[in-house]
């Protein structure tokens, strides 16, 4: 699955918007971690998101994301990832 946040996929034309998709993404619960593993924490929420995204936009039968966007929420328990964009089926 193709996921971009541009409006376009290059090279390829969009026959049909299959509308907004959405992912949340939260790692797993550390009680405490160093600075040094905050980054692969954050990316494991990242890739969490981006597997709830992909699995709806493929339900709707989309061959790639566009327009997609990323947000964190973080707090002294944890962080979670939000992503959202829209599915799209290509010719």
């Amino acid at each position: 699955m193709l996921i971009t946040n541009t409006d376009f996929v290059p090279g390829r034309d969009i026959d049909e918007a299959l509308g907004l998709v959405t992912g949340v993404g939260v790692p797993p619960f550390k009680l405490r971690f160093s600075t040094e593993q905050i980054g692969k924490v954050i990316e494991e929420g990242v890739e969490r998101a981006n597997n709830s995204m992909i699995a709806k936009a493929q339900a709707l039968g989309a061959d790639a994301i566009i327009r997609v966007y990323y947000d964190k929420e973080a707090s002294e328990t944890g962080v979670q990832i939000m992503v959202w964009g829209t599915a799209v089926r290509l010719r």
